[in-house]
């Protein structure tokens, strides 16, 4: 089953995990770049992901991790 995208376009997040009694905390690129503005969109989004597969359930995603992870994966120049 493929799913429109202008059905997608129409699914508002907060309600939907609402109805599921969930909630998400949500992290995204313009995140990454407030701490590392010299990262790519796709740099940053390469943080994200590593960060979801990082994190530690007790301690969270943070900007702590953020900061570890995208300076393992993309060292500064000195």
């Amino acid at each position: 089953m493929t799913i429109s995208k202008d059905i997608l376009s129409k699914i508002d997040i907060d309600d939907l995990l609402e109805q599921r009694k969930q909630v998400a905390i949500i992290w995204c690129v313009e995140d990454v770049q407030e701490m590392r503005p010299d990262l790519s969109e796709d740099q940053a989004f390469e943080v994200l992901l590593e960060c979801k597969r990082a994190h530690d359930g007790e301690i969270g995603f943070t900007w702590t991790l953020i900061q570890e992870i995208a300076s393992d994966m993309f060292p500064r120049s000195r």
